[in-house]
């Protein structure tokens, strides 16, 4: 499974849609997300332009004049989009996996810039998120908000990009993580090279992670566009062994997934995304081993009579 999300500030130009189709021809992703598109129409000719003559299908939010637009294209081999709902700042699709059949929710998102409007969308978006728990979801795009300064760099001072609790609080009251990003540390680049910033993420819920632990997020090489393209891969022959292993025969013992519920939210750990669910792993497979013993003891006796 691979998801690449874009910020590709328009799609007007040939030059940049040739950009475009190249990362497809080079990356197969799965499903394509691109922000700012600044598209009015989208047709099937645009998207071909983009994705080229295999089999694909889209679902899109028009811009405003020449500002904002969404665009998700799939692979429909591998995907099956059941409903596409598009509203303000954001376009979800509903479907599954083709091939391992798993059920997904995908939010393609671009946030304003101004803080009222973009506290507003964190509003609607956790309502939306709230009733979709224990599904798989991943929200990415462009959120246009640092967590810290530690992840804004301003070479003049300043601080170009806002620095929010806002869109902190929006990622824990939802319980959704933020995978480390692997390659480089900024997603963002201002036109003159004075600033920077982390500004694209790939936020999954529990559910998601727990089920693609070897999941990992991407900076991919920056080019017409002042953001890279994101890349969100699960590939279980390169990403290395799951952070913890079980015997599935585990799951046929009587209260086992009672247990794991109870003990993974009995966890309060404080920490970024990435460190919470590591760490929240670590002390489930201590917790599962003890279950274990306790409810396999004199294994050998109950076989004997």
């Amino acid at each position: 499974m691979k998801l690449i999300s874009w910020n590709v500030r328009g799609l007007g130009g040939v030059e940049k849609r040739k950009e475009v189709r190249k990362l497809v021809a080079e990356k197969n992703p799965f499903i394509l997300c691109l922000q700012e598109t600044k598209q009015a129409v989208y047709d099937d000719i645009l998207s071909m332009s983009l994705w080229g003559d295999s089999n694909h299908a889209y679902s899109y939010r028009s811009s405003l004049g020449a500002s904002r637009g969404l665009l998700t294209l799939w692979d429909t081999l591998e995907v099956e989009v059941w409903s596409s709902v598009s509203f303000e700042h954001v376009l979800q699709i509903h479907g599954r996996f083709i091939q391992t059949n798993d059920v997904f929710y995908l939010f393609n998102i671009y946030t304003p810039c101004d803080p009222r409007a973009s506290q507003e969308l964190w509003v609607s978006m956790s309502k939306k998120l709230q009733m979709l728990r224990g599904e798989k979801v991943c929200v990415c795009g462009d959120f246009n908000a640092a967590h810290n300064l530690e992840v804004h760099r301003s070479l003049r001072g300043g601080n170009v990009v806002q620095v929010t609790p806002h869109f902190s609080m929006f990622i824990e009251d939802n319980r959704l993580i933020d995978l480390p990003l692997c390659s480089r540390r900024y997603t963002w680049f201002k036109g003159d090279g004075t600033s920077m910033s982390r500004l694209d993420h790939y936020l999954v819920s529990e559910e998601w992670c727990l089920h693609w632990p070897n999941c990992f997020q991407v900076a991919l090489l920056r080019g017409l566009s002042d953001h890279c393209p994101i890349q969100l891969s699960v590939d279980e022959e390169k990403w290395g062994p799951r952070p913890s292993r079980m015997l599935k025969c585990w799951q046929e013992l009587p209260g086992y997934k009672q247990f794991v519920k109870e003990k993974w939210h009995s966890y309060h750990i404080e920490g970024w995304g990435g460190f919470v669910i590591r760490e929240k792993l670590k002390l489930i497979r201590q917790a599962l081993k003890e279950w274990h013993s306790v409810h396999v003891k004199n294994i050998s006796g109950k076989i004997d009579i």
